[in-house]
């Protein structure tokens, strides 16, 4: 059972600033996820004899799957509505993160973070479709104010919250936790999303056009 409103509702209603915190916390994990694996790189490297390809596509191989994806995700999301859409995407966002804090060696995490670019992409292309639905005027303009503020926040906190991770080593777990820390976080967002966004009829079009 959902709690999701008619769309016009929820424009109407301040719940539409709860579905903004949603996407938004969203599209904040996948900027952090972008920048944390910088700091980490050392420990990576010598707890997973990682060669420095692996390195580079551990880091590379992330952006490189969103970006050759998000046309995509942007068109699912058009065609299946936004919210199965996110869903789906954060879903995957979350379980490919386990994956990669459970990754056995180098190979597996350089395969793992492009399952995590891709799903991604899936999830973001939503966010501002979300934002250009809910939001009119002048309350859509502070909506995408603070959606920029997260893109730049996110970074910082990517760089900062991944030597924290490391250093405090938990249940000696050492860099495997800038990826579980998303396990509980994309669970709270998927059960948040499923109950608070409201649903949407896709548009169907001839292919891809």
């Amino acid at each position: 059972m959902s709690l999701a409103l008619p769309i016009d509702d929820v424009k109407n209603s301040d719940r539409r600033w709860w579905v903004l915190a949603i996407v938004v916390a969203a599209q904040f994990i996948f900027v952090v996820d972008a920048f944390i694996v910088n700091v980490a790189i050392p420990s990576i490297r010598a707890g997973l004899h990682a060669t420095t390809g692996e390195i580079q596509g551990v880091i590379v191989l992330y952006q490189i799957a969103f970006a050759t994806l998000i046309i995509i995700g942007g068109r699912l999301g058009d065609i299946r509505g936004s919210k199965p859409v996110f869903l789906l995407g954060l879903i995957g966002f979350t379980l490919a993160s386990l994956w990669c804090g459970l990754a056995r060696s180098g190979g597996e995490l350089v395969v793992a973070r492009a399952v995590q670019g891709a799903a991604a992409a899936l999830m973001i292309p939503q966010v501002l479709a979300t934002i250009h639905l809910l939001f009119r005027d002048a309350e859509r303009g502070r909506a995408f104010g603070i959606y920029g503020f997260t893109l730049g926040f996110g970074g910082a906190v990517g760089f900062g919250l991944g030597g924290w991770l490391v250093a405090l080593d938990v249940a000696d777990l050492g860099w495997r936790t800038i990826f579980f820390v998303n396990g509980p976080i994309g669970l709270g967002l998927v059960c948040s999303a499923w109950w608070f966004i409201p649903s949407l009829p896709g548009r169907p079009g001839p292919g891809w056009t």
